[in-house]
C-alpha cells in the first residue's frame, strides 16, 4: 500500500482488516468513504516527498523510488503510452488476500494528492483494477470523475500527458534533499526478512473478531506446535499476548478518528466483543 506504515501491521493485515470493517459496517465502498474523508498528510512521508517536487512527472518518479519506505507490496511502473502516462502497480508479494477496498482508497487518495499539489481539478483518463466488483458501479464512476474498468491484470491509472507537467505549488527543493535522504535510509533498513512475528499478525487479524484469537489455533495455521510458537517468539523479543495487545492498540488508533466506524464496530473487529 502507499499509505503511512501503521505500526508494522504488514499488507496482508491491513487488507484483511479493511474488509472485515467493510462488511461489519454494511459498506462495500468503505475504501472511497475513508478516502474521502481523510487528510492527505497521514499518507507520511510519501506525500511530502511528491508535495517538495518540483513537477507532477517528478512527483511520481519519487513514488515509484520510495513506495518500498511505505510498503514492500507494491511495485510502481511508469510508462508512455500513446501520448499518456500510464501507471501500472505490480502485487510482488502474492498476497492472496483480497485488496478491494484499499485499491479503491489508493486510487481516491492519489487523485486528491494530485489536486491539492497542482491546485487544478482534473481527472484521470481511465483507471484499472484487478478486482472483480458487481455492484456500486455507477457511485464508483461518479466519485473517480473516470471509466472505470475491472478485472483487470493488474491496477492500472492512465493520466492524460498534459497533466505530467504541471508544476507542484509546494516545491520545496531543499526539503527534498533532507526527504530523500530519510527515505533512503528507510530503504536500507527494510532489506532484513520478515520475522514470525508477522505471520502471526497476519493471522490474528482475521480471528479478532472471533473474540477468541489463540496461541494454539495460530501455531497449527503455521504447522508448528504451540510450544515452538511461543519459544521462537521469545527468541524474537517478544510472547503471543503482548503481541496480540499491540496489535489491537495499533488498529484501534488507526480507524479511533475514522468518523465511519463506530466504537462498537471497532471493538468487534478486534475481538473485544462478538458479534
Amino acid at each position: 500500500q502507499l499509505t503511512q506504515d501503521p505500526g508494522g501491521v504488514s499488507a496482508a493485515s491491513q487488507h484483511r482488516f479493511l474488509e472485515l470493517a467493510a462488511v461489519e459496517m454494511d459498506d462495500p465502498l468503505l475504501g472511497l468513504h475513508i478516502a474521502a474523508a481523510m487528510d492527505l498528510r497521514e499518507i507520511g512521508l510519501l506525500f511530502y516527498l511528491t508535495a517538495s517536487s518540483a513537477t507532477v512527472a517528478e512527483a511520481l518518479e519519487h513514488l515509484a523510488q520510495y513506495a518500498a519506505t511505505t510498503t514492500e507490496e507494491i511495485r510502481l511502473e511508469i510508462s508512455q503510452q500513446q501520448g499518456e502516462t500510464v501507471l501500472t502497480f505490480n502485487r510482488v508479494l502474492g498476497i492472496e488476500e483480497p485488496c478491494r477496498q484499499h485499491s479503491e482508497l489508493i486510487a481516491l487518495a492519489f487523485n486528491r494528492v494530485l489536486h491539492k499539489l497542482t491546485n487544478r481539478d482534473f481527472a484521470p483518463a481511465r483507471i484499472g483494477f484487478a478486482h472483480a466488483r458487481n455492484s456500486g458501479l455507477r457511485e464508483i464512476h461518479r466519485i473517480l470523475r473516470c471509466p472505470v474498468e475491472f478485472v483487470q491484470t493488474v491496477d492500472r491509472w492512465v493520466l492524460p500527458q498534459r497533466v505530467m507537467e504541471l508544476p507542484i505549488v509546494s516545491e520545496d527543493s531543499r526539503l527534498l534533499q533532507i526527504l530523500e535522504a530519510h527515505a533512503g535510509g528507510i530503504l536500507s533498513e527494510r532489506r532484513a526478512p520478515p520475522g514470525l512475528r508477522s505471520l502471526v499478525e497476519d493471522r490474528l487479524v482475521s480471528l479478532l473478531p472471533s473474540g477468541r484469537p489463540q496461541a494454539s489455533v495460530i501455531a497449527e495455521q503455521l504447522g508448528m506446535s504451540e510450544r515452538s510458537l511461543r519459544r521462537r517468539l521469545l527468541e524474537e523479543g517478544t510472547n503471543f499476548a503482548e503481541l496480540l495487545d499491540r496489535l489491537r492498540k495499533r488498529l484501534a488508533l488507526r480507524h479511533l478518528d475514522d468518523e465511519h466506524v463506530s466504537l462498537k464496530q471497532i471493538a468487534w473487529l478486534l475481538g473485544a466483543v462478538t458479534s
